[in-house]
């Protein structure tokens, strides 16, 4: 990914600074050497010695190579180290929509991998050794299987080059112990100087081969040793005398040797000794510190709350974990939630499931190690590189008697293998300090989130009276559910480089604790959420001002109307005919009672 940039820093620095100085200065060096190579070329050829000419004009251009080389990667690695908001590289494929823009390639595990990882206690990350030196060596140092994979490579590869070389040294002592107890005719000839050299010629290649145990820092796996080297060696060891002693008694007799190898196997033995003592002993104390726990926290329960399923995942998701964000950066989201909503016979009640794999931004802590370490990382840089820069020096010194070589021979091959033996060895040491000094370690919080349930729907209904002016309808969700919340504090191990991809390659989980506390926020947050929620719709402050402004203006408008009725009544009477009766002599009226009309007899 594209260096992202934020004003709020993660505070990792540049690991390499000490390590960039150092390849700097052996890059200058060599590149001085190779300049006045090139410049004793002219002189050389004007004086008639055109061998050592060419001969200095191809160790010139060698050492001004190199030395531009080294000092381009020392004054890189000096150089500012870039790290944006987005490192280092995901656990798995982040699905999150904040970095949909990402593409990520070095992706370590799959969620299902995290899921398993954290449900069942365990960590996929320790691989069982491959082989037999394999398992040899982790059975000397037991805690070898908790370190990084590269780590635990570079530690094997030294240590079964130790083995070989121990094992090259019994066979030649075999192939003596044959040749002098007369099974095999190689006393009085030249077989077992030979057999030095096929000694050597199998050293070199083997320490050859690990001159870079570790030049990818992105290694995938744990690389094997197993027991064919050593099968093929003992074979090797009981034929090989036996086929020179037949070549030389019965095809053509070997010739003399003008140059011995002894020098040579010691020179190779005793730098193997020390840089496998010195790896071994580095990865010793990086291993004593490592804690390779595999605990978790666990919330399990039961909830009956009224709310619908989906808002559980959004408030876990939005509220819960973004309240966890370390400097406001996203989390990394490996599982994202799609609750299935499933129905059962009819479109008010159902299932539902779904589940969540987050990760907070990885946060840069310092490897817990001893002063000794730190002194040693430092020492193993020094002496490499000046192993490196002593090669160059030889190299250019070897000009004059390589020129001589038919005048002599013997000094002439050693001014060119001594440099070579050195400058192999030397690449070891520089190569295994740099790992110790790429690895940089990051802890972070993983939670995984799983919650299964039933769900039904009800309406509830309020304000139905004919006097209330404010009605509310709502479809309540009574979901029946039950969360499991697994937790964990999770320590991280990635190597660096220096360049564009820094800190983008493979992340792997050393360390899983328990977190107790962030669970318990976590629960906490969630039981707060599902406690304030309200059932039925509320109306706020200020709807309920607006409501009581209607009602009074209602109230207003119903008594000036029903006061205007009433005295428009009072106007509004029926008209009567009042009759006037006269009184007869018999004492009654002439005027009926009940209608008040006139009522006269007829005469």
């Amino acid at each position: 990914m594209a260096f992202e940039y934020g004003s709020d820093t993660l505070g990792i620095k540049n690991p390499f600074k000490f390590e960039g100085f150092v390849l700097t200065i052996r890059g200058l060096i060599v590149t001085i050497l190779g300049i006045v190579a090139l410049l004793a070329v002219k002189d050389l050829v004007a004086g008639g010695a055109k061998l050592a000419g060419w001969l200095s004009l191809g160790i010139g251009v060698l050492l001004l190579g190199s030395g531009v080389i080294a000092t381009g990667r020392g004054l890189f690695k000096v150089m500012r180290f870039f790290v944006g908001r987005g490192v280092p590289a995901s656990l798995s494929q982040n699905i999150s929509k904040s970095e949909a823009h990402v593409r990520e390639g070095y992706i370590a595990y799959h969620d299902k991998d995290l899921e398993q990882m954290l449900m069942g206690r365990k960590n996929l990350t320790f691989v069982e050794p491959q082989g037999w030196l394999a398992r040899l060596i982790h059975t000397v140092m037991p805690k070898l299987l908790f370190m990084p994979y590269p780590i635990r490579t570079a530690a094997q590869q030294l240590s079964s080059g130790l083995i070989y070389t121990l094992l090259a040294f019994l066979c030649y002592g075999l192939a003596w112990f044959s040749g002098s107890t007369g099974l095999t005719e190689i006393s009085n000839t030249p077989v077992l100087d030979w057999l030095s050299i096929v000694l050597a010629s199998f050293l070199f290649v083997i320490w050859l081969g690990r001159r870079s145990p570790l030049k990818r820092v992105v290694q995938v796996s744990v690389s094997g040793a197993g027991t064919g080297g050593v099968i093929l060696m003992v074979l090797f060891s009981i034929l090989a005398p036996v086929i020179l002693s037949y070549i030389h008694h019965n095809v053509k007799p070997l010739p003399e040797l003008p140059i011995s190898a002894g020098a040579y196997i010691a020179t190779m033995t005793g730098l193997g000794i020390l840089a496998t003592v010195y790896g071994l002993f580095l990865t010793f104390l990086r291993a004593s510190k490592a804690d390779p726990k595999t605990e978790v926290s666990e919330f399990r329960h039961n909830w009956q709350e009224s709310i619908h399923p989906q808002e559980i995942f959004i408030n876990f998701e939005n509220i819960v974990m973004a309240n966890r964000r370390y400097k406001e950066i996203p989390n990394r989201v490996y599982r994202d939630f799609d609750a299935n909503l499933i129905e059962q016979g009819s479109n008010d009640k159902g299932k539902f499931s779904g589940e969540m794999i987050q990760e907070t931004q990885p946060v840069y802590r310092e490897i817990p190690t001893v002063p000794l370490f730190k002194q040693l990382r430092i020492a193993g840089t020094l002496i490499g590189e000046t192993l490196l820069a002593l090669a160059a020096i030889m190299f250019y010194l070897a000009i004059e008697p390589v020129t001589q070589i038919q005048n002599a021979v013997v000094p002439a091959i050693d001014a060119l293998i001594y440099p070579t033996l050195i400058w192999i060895f030397g690449r070891i040491i520089a190569n295994t300090a740099h790992i110790f000094w790429a690895e940089m370690h990051f802890q972070s919080l993983i939670v995984f989130f799983q919650c299964h349930g039933t769900y039904a729907e009800s309406k509830v209904s309020t304000g139905v009276s004919i006097h209330d002016s404010t009605r509310s309808e709502n479809v309540v969700v009574r979901s029946s559910m039950t969360p499991w919340i697994i937790a964990s504090r999770i320590v991280t191990s990635c190597f660096a480089e220096s360049g564009t991809n820094n800190l983008e390659y493979y992340r792997r989980i050393l360390e899983m604790h328990k977190a107790d506390d962030d669970l318990d926020k976590v629960t906490g947050e969630m039981r707060e959420f599902l406690g304030d929620r309200e059932t039925i719709a509320s109306v706020n402050e200020k709807d309920l001002a607006s409501a009581s402004d209607i009602f009074q203006i209602n109230q207003e408008t119903r008594s000036v109307n029903a006061q205007a009725a009433l005295e428009k009544d009072k106007k509004l009477e029926i008209p009567h005919e009042i009759a006037r009766g006269e009184t007869t002599t018999s004492g009654g009226t002439d005027l009926d009672s009940d209608s008040g009309l006139e009522i006269k007899d007829k005469e």
